[in-house]
């Protein structure tokens, strides 16, 4: 009898043990119809695109949850940082609706190593913005919220890399950039600054900007020197305007986006930016071995 006991209580002892390791591993492993939503740990923390790109801007939805038998709603909010409100543009509702049975459970933020079997996505369909006319970047947060199930969370709390938060930029169209620049330029520092590569070499710059046909992203220009002038990009050179507000330029002299310039000398480019509204674009940099170098181009 004695030995019955014995077994007994070692038996609730290990069953109560057991169910407080369950317990613990509730609060971070999914079990059957409970878990969280989040983003994807290593997707990128910031997403967007020029309003005109021929793209949807998408977000995942990673859903760590074994299986549903319902459909299940992720809720999110579109919180404005800066510029234009989403909600007034685009028609998303702040409701994703996953169907039921679609998971992302077994996926490697899971530790099985495996594939992910579904993954969703909130998704922002830049053609919503024809006709539109943004003077400013569009900059919002989406922040996932909640689920229609009262087991399933968005995030864990205490938690922080199981990320819920999203930022998207929506850069205006650069159509404002088409059109022909004036060319100033100078060393601005060294033995040959203030004098310019037009003043060493007695010529006159002025360049075109054209976007380049086809081009999905909506940042890419052809520069090419207006005839009869001298020329100061090769022609053909492509340029690349960056969501940061940067520029690169690609002639085929350098893997870094430098140009070369005046047929000369290779800048390599420190600092680089864009303005607008007033139609400039600025590049800062190292020219050769001669010195801090700029050179500023002015829409006509």
């Amino acid at each position: 009898m004695k030995n019955v006991l014995k077994v007994l209580v070692l038996f609730v002892v290990v069953l109560t043990m057991s169910s407080c390791t369950d317990n613990d591993d509730l609060k971070y492993n999914p079990n059957v119809e409970s878990g969280w939503v989040q983003f994807l740990e290593d997707s990128d923390e910031v997403v967007g695109a020029f309003q005109d790109a021929q793209t949807k801007i998408s977000l995942d939805v990673n859903i760590q949850v074994p299986t549903t038998s319902e459909d299940l709603t992720v809720f999110y909010d579109m919180q404005v940082v800066s510029g234009a409100d989403p909600t007034t543009y685009f028609s998303n509702d702040g409701a994703l609706v996953v169907p039921a049975g679609n998971t992302s459970h077994g996926g490697p933020d899971n530790g099985t190593g495996f594939d992910y079997v579904y993954l969703s996505s909130i998704d922002f369909d830049l053609d919503e913005l024809a006709g539109v006319t943004l003077t400013e970047p569009m900059i919002f947060d989406v922040v996932l919220t909640s689920t229609s199930s009262n087991v399933i969370t968005a995030g864990l709390t205490g938690v922080p890399d199981y990320p819920t938060s999203r930022r998207v930029i929506i850069a205006p169209s650069l159509d404002v950039f088409i059109g022909t620049y004036t060319v100033d330029e100078q060393f601005i520092a060294g033995v040959n600054a203030p004098l310019g590569l037009s003043d060493f070499f007695g010529e006159s710059y002025e360049v075109i900007l054209t976007k380049v046909a086809g081009d999905q992203t909506a940042s890419k220009f052809t520069i090419t020197n207006t005839a009869g002038v001298d020329p100061y990009f090769f022609d053909g050179t492509e340029l690349t305007f960056s969501l940061e507000g940067g520029l690169s330029f690609d002639d085929g002299n350098s893997e870094d986006g430098y140009p070369v310039l005046a047929g000369f000398e290779l800048l390599t480019i420190e600092s680089s930016s864009y303005d607008y509204t007033s139609s400039v674009l600025v590049a800062t940099g190292q020219l050769g071995t001669y010195g801090e170098y700029q050179f500023t181009l002015t829409k006509q």
